[in-house]
């Protein structure tokens, strides 16, 4: 006879982890190196990475912030390339 294991899902403690500070500063520091690699592989420093509370968990953007990182990202794929591990 097998042991049977079962799992409750509670989704307030799901909520809980999703908006905690721990994976709040795991988002943060995923985009944050998105965002250097990025800036690595276009050779300039205008990439960024932002934060921001969704309603239902954190997310993380790496984005282009001005004429040059667009211009890294349309000519060399900078931020593109940086997805990739």
């Amino acid at each position: 006879m097998a042991n049977e294991t079962r799992i409750e899902f509670i989704s307030e403690g799901f909520r809980q982890i999703l908006f905690s500070d721990g994976c709040q500063e795991v988002v943060k520091e995923v985009a944050e190196e998105i965002a250097d690699r990025a800036n690595a592989n276009g050779g300039v420093d205008t990439f960024e990475a932002t934060t921001v509370k969704a309603p239902t968990r954190w997310i993380g953007f790496a984005s282009t912030t001005d004429k040059t990182s667009l211009a890294a990202e349309s000519e060399e794929k900078a931020l593109t390339r940086a997805l990739t591990l």
